[in-house]
């Protein structure tokens, strides 16, 4: 447990900035029970001060409820920044008085420190000024004599949910269909089968008949559009969807030229029909997905995630895993679709994000670490990480291609040779994060 019991304090006042994540850190770390919490913020950030208060109501318990300080527009007028604090600090006369002034801007902080400072000196009360230091994982006490104690910040000793760094940017996970709860996927679905794919796609061979398979004999139908499970393509280029699912009952394929791994796979789940051919009518009657369309998303891709999926299950509670999950489909304002984590976790108060994809494209590859790290930066801030799990052939050449513009310290690229050691590979990824921490 971070070394904090005797910077603790009575009073806890918050500057609010735009990302609201490090004001809930520095509340649950800081504030003493029976404590009073004070959320200063301006018009700019009120949302982000309403959403923080009721989820730290909501969750520390033993406190009283968190008061909202405004200063309306006047983030940078000296004179009204003290006179807002003055007329709240005035009225305390017991108890520790503190302040961490993580967010808000320089204004906020420089004016709001002279305020509480110059009236605790006034009245010999005790006052303690943190703030959190994003790159090191740090509380950092600023003392007296102009030096700091810096307090590393460990996995265990703040545990923050998914949903809640979501809550607290105003943004819900989209409701499933079928259960109408809005949360994440947690559970595998065909783990055996994810875990025989991902084994044939370590070998660059099968992995070439699987691709050939997929393509040219599931979507294209060998060239027969009446055997294929997808639509022609549209007239920009891009891929047809699904067929309908009546469509899609009626059609089988043949399996003679799959890698046996997966054909014994599929045969074990009752997935072929009498001549060996993969048949989506059985598919459909074995209950393993909610409709045959979702089978074909499956098949054509989203088993990566499953697989990435049931390997961090496997290492969750060994390595400090707080909360995990998968197709994270947040509401976006302006947007149609929203926006998706393919998977994320988070470890103490860092989100870890990874964004998948069997394809080998350089372009597409790029672009998907490029979204997964802009998303993770606006939930989590700079302390967020972010991987890609990807098929590219030169993961290293990627890499290089885009240290100049993403931390080198945020990102990680795995490929298919990391495909059966997932598992090790995240846990080295943890303990990269803690060593640079310790830097």
């Amino acid at each position: 447990m971070a070394n904090l019991e005797k910077y603790k304090v009575d009073h806890l006042f918050l500057l609010i900035g735009e990302n609201p994540l490090p004001n809930y850190v520095a509340a649950k770390l800081l504030l003493n029970k029976g404590g009073f919490l004070y959320l200063v913020h301006t018009s700019g950030t009120k949302a982000q001060a309403i959403r923080l208060r009721k989820i730290l109501d909501r969750e520390i318990e033993d406190c009283q409820p968190s008061q909202l300080i405004s200063l309306e527009n006047y983030e940078s007028d000296a004179y009204q920044i003290q006179r807002k604090i003055l007329k709240q600090v005035e009225r305390l006369e017991q108890g520790i008085i503190g302040m961490n002034y993580t967010g808000g801007t320089k204004a906020m902080a420089v004016h709001a420190y002279r305020a509480i400072l110059q009236e605790t000196q006034n009245k010999r009360q005790e006052a303690i000024f943190s703030y959190l230091d994003p790159r090191r994982l740090e509380m950092c006490i600023d003392r007296e004599d102009g030096d700091r104690i810096a307090i590393p910040i460990r996995s265990q000793d703040i545990a923050i949910k998914l949903e809640t760094i979501f809550e607290l940017h105003g943004r819900q996970f989209k409701k499933d269909k079928k259960s109408e709860e809005i949360k994440p996927n947690k559970i595998p679905i065909l783990p055996n089968l994810a875990k025989q794919l991902a084994t044939v796609n370590q070998d660059e061979a099968k992995s070439t008949i699987w691709f050939h398979w997929l393509i040219s004999i599931f979507c294209e139908g060998n060239g027969d559009r009446n055997q294929s499970a997808r639509k022609p393509p549209k007239p920009n280029g891009k891929r047809g969807n699904w067929k309908s699912k009546t469509a899609l009952e009626q059609l089988s394929f043949p399996t003679n030229d799959l890698p046996k791994e997966i054909v014994e796979e599929f045969s074990k789940h009752s997935f072929l029909d009498k001549n060996e051919n993969l048949s989506l009518k059985q598919i459909k009657e074995s209950g393993c997905f909610d409709n045959i369309q979702d089978f074909c998303e499956w098949l054509d891709g989203l088993w990566l995630e499953y697989h990435l999926l049931q390997k961090i299950e496997s290492i969750a509670s060994k390595v400090g895993i707080i909360d995990y999950g998968m197709d994270f489909n947040i509401d976006l304002a302006g947007t149609e679709q929203g926006f998706q984590f393919d998977l994320a976790f988070t470890y103490g108060y860092q989100i870890f994000a990874i964004s998948c994809t069997t394809s080998d494209d350089r372009s597409l590859c790029k672009s998907k670490l490029f979204e997964a790290y802009l998303r993770a930066q606006q939930m989590g801030g700079s302390e967020a990480r972010v991987a890609l799990l990807c098929f590219a052939k030169d993961i290293e050449g990627i890499k290089a291609e885009i240290i100049d513009l993403l931390s080198d310290k945020q990102i990680k690229i795995f490929g298919r040779e990391h495909l059966d050691s997932l598992d090790h590979e995240i846990f080295e990824w943890l303990q990269e994060n803690d060593a640079e921490l310790n830097q």
